[in-house]
């Protein structure tokens, strides 16, 4: 009987010591480095969100100042005007997209331009102009305070239900023309429950409105944000996960 020897040398060696590269010490460090991406995505997004909103509140109040302009006045915009919300939240979601785009790779380019339009149509347009148009007609007819506060909150159901899911319908139709591909965006209770901004634009669009200005001109700059950063972190992960999702629930 012939016996082999085979040496050691000539084992693939599994050991730090002997191998200097270990696969379970390479893990954490990948792991590591996807999160510093993931995290300078976010802060870029954020900060382009942020830096697009200064720069239009600083117009509006500069346009709006007739005599010395101070920084705080840009803080004190009146957004009783629907194309003045609408122009705000546009900028947020241009700052966020670039920012993203800029510190993200390319393969993700593609899922932020989706989620810009889902955040300007779906978000923004629709609810915005629903809104706008019902504030009108409550501020036409003089009606009562208590009935105006009714009308108005209907308006602010009205407006988050329709312009989120019709919003978002159109959205999908326009991404699937322009990357003439599918565009299946699921909509879900969070999609609903960031809709703060709506609620504040009909109080802001609302005859009611200039009774708390001061308050809604601080907030809603800052609650539009989120539509920048949305738009600017989105990731094709989120849209595959989104889509197995969607088959999973499906096939229940």
């Amino acid at each position: 009987m012939k016996l082999t020897i085979i040496s050691s040398a000539t084992v693939p060696s599994h050991s730090v010591r002997y191998s200097g590269v270990s696969k379970d010490n390479t893990q954490p460090e990948k792991q590591t480095d996807t999160k510093d991406d993931v995290k300078k995505v976010r802060i870029a997004s954020l900060t382009g969100s942020v830096a697009a909103t200064l720069v239009y509140l600083f117009a509006m109040a500069k346009k709006a100042k007739k005599g010395d302009f101070k920084i705080k006045d840009m803080f004190n915009v009146d957004f009783q005007n629907m194309f003045k919300v609408m122009g705000l939240a546009t900028t947020s979601v241009i700052g966020g997209l670039t920012g993203g785009l800029i510190a993200d790779s390319e393969e993700n380019r593609k899922p932020k331009l989706k989620e810009a339009i889902h955040q300007f149509l779906g978000n923004i347009v629709t609810p915005i102009t629903i809104v706008g148009l019902a504030a009108k007609q409550i501020e036409k007819r003089k009606l009562p305070v208590t009935k105006e506060i009714l009308l108005s909150s209907l308006a602010a159901v009205v407006g988050v239900t329709t312009g989120v899911t019709g919003g978002n319908y159109i959205a999908s139709k326009v991404n699937k023309a322009i990357f003439k591909e599918n565009d299946d965006r699921k909509l879900g209770v969070k999609d609903f429950g960031i809709h703060v901004d709506d609620l504040l634009t009909v109080a802001a669009l609302t005859p009611s409105g200039e009774k708390i200005k001061g308050f809604i001109s601080k907030a809603l700059p800052a609650i539009f944000l989120i539509c920048g950063y949305e738009a600017g972190t989105k990731q094709a992960a989120d849209v595959e996960n989104n889509l197995v999702e969607k088959n999973n629930n499906q096939a229940v």
